[in-house]
């Protein structure tokens, strides 16, 4: 079991190294089966994985790679917004409302912006911001993987249901406060993702468009 667990630490090491120590990588696994024998695996393979996660930021591909952890767990709590939002009301209550939170406080009952006539549409709410959440959480791991294919279908994809949502809310005539944090987040989320791409195309010049780094 320790064995097992020594190995999957020096991949995770490996894997912080890059193509740009690839020489490092190769040399660790063969260690790694020299301190198996020695009875002391896990202790090589930790130290192994702290020197490749020191070594990161003195190159380029390990800056990127750091970049990129960094932007897919900041992408993490805009889902964790809108997820807050829905519960607290988002988008049937009105933008001066505190939600579940304010209830909670004593400022009173919720009451909803959504008429008897646009009730039915309360449905179709849900699912689109529902989907906006579900975009918003796959889309780190996209990035990641640095599988732009996926990255730049899924940004379409949170751009359509965001001006979908964005129509709804102007057609139904709630308050379109609502739609802030929305676009907010889509916009932050498309930023980061395309300066992640020309980054990487910047690094894997010889990679294949969409797939570098894969």
């Amino acid at each position: 079991m320790t064995a097992k667990l020594a190995r999957a630490v020096t991949g995770l090491a490996e894997a912080c190294l890059g193509d740009h120590r690839r020489e490092w990588a190769l040399a660790m696994r063969t260690e790694l089966d020299a301190a198996i024998d020695d009875g002391k695996p896990l202790t090589f393979a930790v130290g192994c994985l702290m020197g490749a996660v020191r070594d990161m930021p003195t190159h380029a591909e390990g800056r990127f790679t750091l970049t990129s952890h960094v932007v897919a767990l900041g992408l993490f709590p805009i889902a964790a917004m809108l997820i807050v939002g829905t519960a607290s009301g988002f988008p049937f209550l009105p933008s001066g409302h505190a939600g579940i939170a304010g209830w909670l406080a004593g400022s009173g009952a919720p009451s909803s912006l959504l008429t008897p006539w646009n009730r039915g549409f309360a449905p179709a709410l849900a699912v689109l911001i529902w989907a906006l959440i579900a975009g918003h959480l796959l889309m780190p791991w996209f990035i990641v993987e640095r599988n732009w294919t996926r990255v730049g279908t899924l940004a379409r994809v949170n751009s359509a249901a965001t001006v979908t949502l964005f129509l709804f809310t102007g057609v139904l005539f709630l308050d379109m406060a609502f739609m802030v944090l929305p676009m907010a987040a889509l916009a932050i989320e498309l930023l980061a993702s395309w300066n992640l791409y020309r980054w990487q195309a910047d690094i894997f010049v010889d990679a294949p468009p969409g797939m570098a780094g894969t």
